[in-house]
């Protein structure tokens, strides 16, 4: 048998019953001993859907004397009133915590309830801003802007954004928006992916239930994020020795760029970043090689930092006589794209600028030497993979010189074996 309060939380809709009782199935041993009367546990007791748990509570054990009072709520000491608002916030914490989860889950309801944390701060958006945070105090800004263009595109499509909202067809009509915006299918997913690590946050909090988890397979009736299309975007053999027999006008943007560009592809495709923060001890130049830790990688492996080693190229050394800022420290740039003494902020901003710049320029070059494809700073990096290919070089070589984890992830660098070397191959059948 139950004592119970009689102002009770419920929710017929949902088959909810929600009250804190006096389990009378169980006697507190200490209290009675400690009195000589019964004392029984008061818990909060939920029931759903023909289901019913009991959950502890914070409250001591009662006489069903004082149950009694309590629960008609006259003649209460001070103790016996302060119990009586108390069994009134549970109840009313226990009933806004259930009415945030549709469908309803006795394991996510334990967790949030036992959790202690503002229902507030566990809201969709709430998370998906605090980790914006965090990310910004860890000076990841490219992935914090990118996750906050995911936010915003959300947004766009849905003024609220509620744990309740995740669903297949909420995900399909924002796939079918964005489409019509023109949006790429490497854009709807690169949000999505972004949506998703937030979802991963949540269910690891108990905030969703594995049950009411959106993304999976189509088969199973989840939601499956696009896959990304792998754009070709190596450039042809021909195409490269333009680039490299190409002389725009000294000082232009067009040079800047091509030979920026002719330094990534010869120092293992590495990124702007890579090179804006390339220091002086990381040049060898009596061995002519550059061994560096890809930034893009660098906060992943702590324990276990690679560094990819590169063959200093004639050509990549002129770039670095032509750019370079003398130093009597090793430990400085080599080119000035940033300072040390820049903020986190003021380094990812100037990223972008170069970036931006270099991009610009190389559209300039491409459309002096005839070349249609669209050529920016990521080019470098397909076109170093796919020369090695086709130059003979195993996937297991190319996974090395990249220090890719997987062999996937190589194989999304290679673009198509040229017909050339199609041809070569051919002659040996």
């Amino acid at each position: 048998m139950c004592y119970f309060v009689s102002h009770f939380l419920s929710n017929e809709n949902m088959g909810l019953h929600i009250r804190v009782v006096l389990d009378t199935r169980k006697i507190a041993k200490k209290a009675t001993e400690e009195t000589g009367i019964e004392h029984f546990p008061v818990r909060l007791r939920v029931t759903y859907d023909r289901k019913r748990r009991y959950f502890k509570t914070d409250l001591p054990p009662l006489s069903t004397k004082d149950w009694e009072k309590i629960e008609k709520g006259v003649r209460m000491s001070t103790l016996q009133r302060e119990l009586f608002h108390g069994i009134r916030d549970i109840e009313a914490r226990a009933h806004s915590i259930a009415e945030d989860l549709h469908p309803f889950s006795f394991p996510v309801f334990k967790t949030r309830f036992f959790s202690g944390a503002n229902i507030t701060s566990n809201t969709l958006l709430g998370m998906f801003n605090a980790h914006i945070d965090r990310l910004e105090k860890e000076e990841r800004l490219s992935t914090a802007s990118s996750y906050h263009y995911a936010l915003q595109s959300l947004l766009k499509y849905r003024k609220t954004l509620n744990w309740n909202d995740l669903h297949p067809e909420f995900f399909e009509g924002y796939e079918s928006y964005m489409r019509k915006r023109g949006k790429s299918q490497n854009t709807i997913g690169m949000y999505l992916r972004s949506l998703r690590t937030i979802v991963n946050q949540g269910r690891a909090q108990g905030i969703i239930d594995q049950s009411t988890y959106p993304f999976g397979k189509t088969s199973q009736g989840k939601y499956q994020i696009p896959s990304s299309v792998n754009t070709k975007r190596a450039l042809s053999s021909d195409e490269i020795q333009k680039i490299k027999d190409a002389t725009p006008a000294v000082g232009s943007r067009a040079e800047r760029a091509r030979d920026f560009w002719l330094f990534s592809y010869y120092i293992n495709g590495c990124n702007i970043k890579d090179i804006a923060y390339l220091t002086w001890s990381e040049i060898d130049f009596e061995e002519n090689m550059v061994r560096f830790v890809r930034k893009k990688t660098q906060r992943a492996n702590k324990g276990r930092l690679v560094k990819v080693s590169a063959v200093l190229s004639p050509i990549a050394k002129e770039v670095i006589e032509k750019y370079s800022k003398p130093s009597n420290s090793s430990n400085d740039f080599v080119f000035s794209i940033i300072s040390k003494s820049d903020t986190a902020k003021q380094k990812h901003n100037k990223l972008q600028d170069f970036t931006k710049h270099i991009n610009i320029g190389l559209k300039q070059l491409a459309e002096l030497l005839g070349i249609e494809k669209n050529i920016t700073t990521y080019t470098a990096r397909h076109s170093h993979a796919t020369a090695l290919i086709n130059s003979g070089a195993s996937l297991e070589f190319i996974m090395d010189q990249f220090k890719h984890a997987s062999m996937q992830t190589t194989m999304n660098y290679v673009d198509s074996i040229d017909d050339s070397k199609r041809k070569d191959m051919a002659k040996l059948l």
